[in-house]
């Protein structure tokens, strides 16, 4: 009886709980290594009482909360287990909303070069070197086999015989 009562109690707390899916929410964080803002993209869910219907107040907790990490912290696991408890604490905390769970979908780190390390990474790889693209064209003149690119000749005259009519 004691077992049943719980299934009950369990089915009844189960269905009051919603699930709020949020996909491709961006953020700009820091970078510890180099102090510039990084692109980060998550995509969560969030499970707990009137997640969907407040839903702005997620959000608002979300953006706040993504903004105390460095984008450094958020790629490994003790980061993300933060994050997500931090993220229920901080919501219960200013927003008096429940959150029961939080699983993360999708978490991308995106670094935003700046242009001198784009064209000193171009110098590294020997992309301007004057050497190499002189020598590159008479390299590939001489392997490359000669092509005989002529279509080929019909096997009978097209003229006509003599004796044969034509139409």
């Amino acid at each position: 009886m004691r077992y049943l009562w719980w299934v009950v109690l369990l089915l009844h707390v189960n269905l009051l709980a919603e699930t709020l899916v949020i996909e491709h929410f961006h953020a700009n964080v820091f970078s510890k290594v180099d102090k510039r803002p990084v692109d980060v993209t998550l995509g969560m869910i969030f499970e707990g009482d009137e997640v969907k219907h407040l839903e702005y107040k997620v959000i608002d907790a979300l953006n706040i909360v993504i903004g105390s990490y460095y984008a450094e912290d958020l790629v490994t696991s003790r980061g993300k287990e933060l994050l997500k408890a931090t993220l229920i604490a901080y919501a219960k905390k200013t927003h008096s909303l429940t959150i029961d769970s939080i699983y993360i979908k999708e978490l991308t780190v995106k670094t935003n070069p700046s242009t001198q390390e784009i064209v000193d990474a171009l110098k590294k790889e020997g992309v301007f070197s004057q050497q190499h693209s002189n020598a590159a064209p008479k390299q590939q003149q001489q392997q490359l086999p000669q092509l005989n690119l002529a279509p080929p000749l019909p096997k009978r005259s097209l003229l006509p015989e003599e004796n044969a009519v034509n139409f």
